[in-house]
């Protein structure tokens, strides 16, 4: 994400992992790569998807701003962020990964098993979960932090823009906050729907950045169009249209 990626991941950690996925049977391992396979063989769970069949995102973007938008957040309910929050289970975090893992393994045996041995190694969940809630977004607790984390990430890369600032994400926030309406979820969903969301945001940020920070223009945009592509697909929306100020985010008219 904007704000999400972690330059905390040592240099021998990424040898390692490196020199293991390349002695299984995979030449030249592009880590990269790897994570743009394993999020286009991921995007189709479910309970990823389980928020469009609300039309969240289309609310979202397609929400009154301005003077209305504010008059909304002086009525929000007091208990409204008590809707979102939940409390995690390991267990689940657990299930989660490894569905996630099996569901690559199913399209990609390959790839699934890179996969796994990345994260294992690297596991990418607790850095962004820590990184995040320094933001202001505590993915692990609120359903609301996380939905705003997932879709500022996924518009950020791919408008190849820069990061929102403390004060649009928080504006997205009650935007989002707005617009959910999860409450006959249970812990359990909205967890589920919760890491799923991180887990799909961290394969397109990890393939996003390494094209980034190795200076190639042409994956960035290849990363960038994937992103664009799958929401103008899967939401009929297009991130290309949406501008964020301190309204939070709007779509442009063309």
């Amino acid at each position: 994400m904007y704000l999400l990626y972690l330059n905390t991941m040592k240099p021998i950690l990424i040898l390692i992992i490196i020199v293991i996925l390349s002695s299984s049977a995979v030449a030249q391992y592009d880590l990269g790569a790897t994570m743009m396979i394993a999020q286009n063989n991921l995007m189709y769970n479910n309970t990823i998807q389980s928020f469009v069949n609300q039309n969240i995102i289309n609310d979202i973007a397609y929400s009154k701003t301005g003077d209305k938008k504010k008059d909304n957040r002086k009525t929000k309910p007091p208990h409204i962020d008590q809707t979102f929050l939940f409390n995690p289970s390991t267990a689940i975090s657990q299930n989660v990964q490894q569905d996630i893992i099996n569901r690559i393994k199913l399209k990609n045996q390959q790839v699934g098993a890179n996969v796994e041995k990345g994260l294992k190694f690297d596991k990418p969940f607790p850095r962004y979960v820590t990184y995040l809630k320094r933001l202001g977004l505590d993915v692990q607790h609120n359903y609301d932090d996380a939905f705003t984390a997932y879709l500022l990430g996924m518009w950020r890369i791919a408008n190849l823009t820069t990061d929102p600032s403390a004060s649009q994400i928080q504006a997205v926030r009650q935007q989002v906050a707005l617009c959910l309406d999860i409450t006959k979820w249970t812990d359990t969903k909205k967890q589920e729907a919760a890491e799923y969301m991180i887990y799909d945001l961290i394969f397109a940020n990890e393939a996003y950045e390494g094209s980034r920070n190795a200076n190639d223009r042409k994956r960035m945009q290849q990363d960038a169009d994937a992103v664009h592509a799958r929401f103008l697909r899967e939401n009929n929306l297009n991130l290309r249209h949406m501008r964020i100020s301190e309204n939070g985010l709007t779509v442009v008219r063309k």
